[in-house]
């Protein structure tokens, strides 16, 4: 089951503490992030809207941390978020 709204935002607003705190690197938020969307506590719908969140609105760095991540996990699912991230930017 899915996290509920208030989780989703929690869990951007703790992974935004912990890039700006310098504790993660921008590749391991989007692979936490898609290891939740396997795992089904988050929608795919809800990973761009964090990721923008966590990079201050920075298409240029949610795109480079997709792709260092991209070398991590399945192209297919990284390929739909950087989709995503271009439709929003």
């Amino acid at each position: 089951m899915a996290y509920s709204q208030s989780k989703t935002e929690a869990v951007s607003t703790h992974l935004r503490n912990r890039f700006m705190e310098g504790n993660v690197e921008g590749h391991e938020i989007v692979v936490a992030l898609i290891s939740m969307v396997k795992a089904q506590k988050i929608h795919i719908d809800d990973v761009a809207p964090i990721l923008f969140n966590v990079f201050f609105d920075n298409p240029e760095g949610i795109l480079s941390a997709l792709e260092k991540a991209s070398t991590l996990v399945d192209d297919e699912l990284i390929d739909s978020i950087i989709s995503e991230v271009n439709e929003n930017a």
